[in-house]
C-alpha cells in the first residue's frame, strides 16, 4: 500500500507518447524500467499503439494502450489485503518473487519466518522480476512446480480384473473375498448372463478353492 503514494508522481514522469517503437523500448531500457534489452523488444510493443488523436505530430506517433491513470480507483482495493489473502490462500505451496526484501509487510515477514511461503529474492532485477532475470525465474518456478506437484487421483483395480490376475479368490452367487455372481444379469427368461471372461474367472476362483 505504501508504494501507491509514489505512483502518481511515477505516471508524472513517464512519457505520454513516443515517436516510434524503437524509442518507447529505449525509453524502457535507459530508465530501468525493464533491464533486460532482449525482453523489452518483446514486452514493449504491445504496451504501445498509434496514437488516436487527429493532427498528431511525428514526435507523438505512439502512445499507451491503457491508460493507467484511469484505474487509480481501483487501486486501493487491488492492495487491501493481499498479504492476507495470499498466506491464506489454500494450495500444496505458495512462492514469492521479489527484488528485494524492504517493502515486506508485517504480515508476510511472519509468514515467512513461519515457512508458509517460499521467499525467492533477485537483488539485481527491477520492478519486472520475471523480465530482468527470466531465465532464473523460469528455473525457480520450474523447481517450486516439480516439488509441489501433486499427482492425479490413482482408482483401485476392479475385482474382476483382480480375479482375472489370480489375486483374488471369489464364487459366484455366493459368499467369499469377491463376487462376480453381482455383475451378471438376466435375460427377459430369467437365465443368467454373462461374458465368457466372466464364467472362465468363476471357473479358475472354483478351481482354487
Amino acid at each position: 500500500m505504501d508504494a501507491l503514494q509514489s505512483m502518481e508522481s511515477y505516471l508524472s514522469t513517464r512519457p505520454r507518447s513516443f515517436p516510434s517503437i524503437v524509442s518507447g523500448i529505449e525509453w524502457h531500457v535507459r530508465s530501468r524500467t525493464i533491464r533486460n534489452t532482449t525482453s523489452a523488444r518483446i514486452s514493449v510493443p504491445p504496451l504501445l499503439m498509434p496514437n488516436p488523436s487527429p493532427n498528431t505530430a511525428p514526435s507523438a506517433a505512439y502512445t499507451w494502450r491503457t491508460s493507467l491513470t484511469a484505474t487509480r480507483p481501483f487501486w486501493s482495493a487491488w492492495f487491501t489485503s493481499l498479504s492476507s489473502k495470499f498466506l491464506n490462500t489454500p494450495g500444496p505451496g505458495k512462492l514469492l518473487i521479489l527484488a528485494g526484501t524492504d517493502r515486506l509487510d508485517k504480515e508476510l515477514m511472519i509468514g515467512q519466518m513461519q515457512g508458509k511461503y517460499q521467499l525467492q529474492v533477485f537483488p539485481e532485477s527491477g520492478h519486472f522480476v520475471h523480465e530482468d532475470c527470466a531465465g532464473k525465474t523460469a528455473m525457480v518456478v520450474a523447481d517450486f512446480y516439480r516439488r509441489n506437484e501433486r499427482g492425479g487421483l490413482v482408482l483401485p483395480p476392479k475385482v474382476d480384473d483382480l480375479i482375472r490376475m489370480g489375486k483374488v479368490k471369489g464364487t459366484v452367487g455366493g459368499t467369499g473375498t469377491a463376487q462376480t455372481g453381482a455383475a451378471r444379469g438376466a435375460d427377459a427368461n430369467g437365465r443368467a448372463t454373462g461374458s465368457r471372461a466372466e464364467d472362465a474367472a468363476a471357473m479358475d476362483a472354483a478351481k482354487q478353492r
